[in-house]
Formats: structure tokens, C-alpha cells, sequence
């Protein structure tokens, strides 16, 4: 039973973070007036330099979801994250959570595919226009700052340990009116020593939130191409958005 509320909760939440992150994201905003603070600037430099020779990214992945009005974590997801970029820069994006419940996630083309073994479900979305937005579950690894600031104010928090290295903390704020309500403040953990995020936190207008934590961070290894496809077997129940 337990499993089964997870498979439905997690059915529920993960096509809605796609949608939302996806496709709200869409809209043109106008670039932003270069920042002054220094520290922030040091960032962005560290995080140029990171992007200019990105090919991937891996590493192990936690998940979990803060409810504020019970004051409470949900079970915490876990698994491997990987990342990359195809032929024509688009993002190529494999999710793979193996506790409590597993799931698949890829992302490729115009087709996001996430898959439940246990409940032998499947849902495929078609991304169409907005396939460039896959990057946006790996905001921050590999990016161009420029990019980040023509969607948000950023500012410079200070620093924080994240798994025992120092991080640097950047706030987010959606310039777009339809991303802040369902995202109000985006919190990132840039490590200083690698330049790329270590943690991520997309907060809510109600204070809800979910934590995402990277470890055993690798940069630009060899992906192989039939990581970030699925082959959804025979009998497994699909629907289609």
C-alpha cells in the first residue's frame, strides 16, 4: 500500500514539475543590466568557464518535497542524474530514481518519457517548441550566467557548506509573472571549487518546496546515447499529453 501512494504521488507531481518548469518557462524576457557585486560576478565567471567546455554531467541524486503547512518532509527520492547536450545543443536528461519507488525520466528531442516499473505505467510528453526548457532541471550546471539572468534577478546570498564543501548561494527571482506563481524564488548552492550547482531549491508562493541534492558530481564523462532513451515494454500502460 505504502508503495502504492508513492507511485500515485509521484504520478501526480512529476508530470506537473515537467508542465510547469517546461513550458511556463517559455516566455522572452529582456536581458538584465550587468550586476556590481563582485562576489557575484566571481561566480558568474567560474560558471562561464564551466559552460564554455560542458559536454555532461552525472551524479547521485536526493529528492524531497517540504510541505509547510505540516511542517514536514515527504520520503526522500533517490538515484542517478544524468545530463547532456545532443548534436544540435539541445538538452538530453535521464532521471533515474530507484528508492523508495523507481522511476524513469528522460528527455530527449521533443519527448519527455517517465516510466514506473513497480505500477507498469508510462507517460509521454510532447515537449514540441519548448524542448529547450529540459535545462531546466539542471538549472545552473553548465549554463551560460547570461542566460539565467534574461529569466531572473539573481543576487548573491553569501556562503554556505553543502556535504562539507563550500558553496556559493544565489536567489533566483522569475521575471515572468506566470513562473513566480508557481515558483516564487529559486535558491541555488554553486560549489566553489567545481563551478557548478551542488543543491537546488524551487520554492513556492505557499512556502512549499523541493530540495534537490547532487553528490559524486562528474563532469563532461562519456554518456552513451542509449542512456537517455526508453524502451517502454509490451503490456506497460501509456498515456500521452
Amino acid at each position: 500500500m505504502k508503495n502504492r501512494r508513492s507511485d500515485q504521488a509521484g504520478a501526480f507531481r512529476l508530470p506537473c514539475l515537467i508542465c510547469c518548469a517546461l513550458i511556463l518557462l517559455a516566455s522572452a524576457v529582456e536581458p538584465a543590466q550587468a550586476q556590481e557585486n563582485p562576489e557575484l560576478n566571481k561566480v558568474f565567471a567560474q560558471m562561464e568557464k564551466v559552460g564554455k567546455g560542458f559536454r555532461s554531467f552525472t551524479a547521485k541524486i536526493a529528492k524531497k518535497k517540504y510541505t509547510a503547512i505540516l511542517k514536514e518532509f515527504d520520503e526522500t527520492e533517490t538515484g542517478e542524474f544524468c545530463y547532456g547536450r545532443a548534436a544540435d545543443g539541445s538538452a538530453l536528461i535521464r532521471e533515474d530514481i530507484t528508492a523508495p519507488v523507481r522511476r524513469i525520466l528522460t528527455i530527449k528531442g521533443e519527448l519527455a518519457t517517465v516510466f514506473w516499473p513497480n505500477s507498469r505505467q508510462a507517460k509521454i510528453l510532447n515537449l514540441g517548441k519548448n524542448k529547450d526548457k529540459a535545462e531546466y532541471l539542471a538549472i545552473g550546471i553548465g549554463q551560460s550566467p547570461a542566460k539565467l539572468r534574461e529569466n531572473y534577478d539573481i543576487t548573491y546570498q553569501g556562503t554556505e557548506s553543502v556535504d562539507g564543501a563550500p558553496c556559493s548561494v544565489l536567489l533566483l527571482r522569475p521575471k515572468d509573472k506566470r513562473t513566480a506563481a508557481i515558483y516564487s524564488l529559486i535558491t541555488m548552492w554553486v560549489e566553489k571549487s567545481s563551478g557548478i550547482t551542488s543543491q537546488y531549491k524551487l520554492q513556492e508562493p505557499n512556502n512549499d518546496y523541493l530540495l534537490v541534492n547532487f553528490t559524486d558530481e562528474k563532469l563532461n564523462a562519456r554518456i552513451p546515447d542509449s542512456k537517455f532513451e526508453q524502451k517502454i515494454p509490451n503490456g506497460v500502460e501509456i498515456q500521452r499529453f
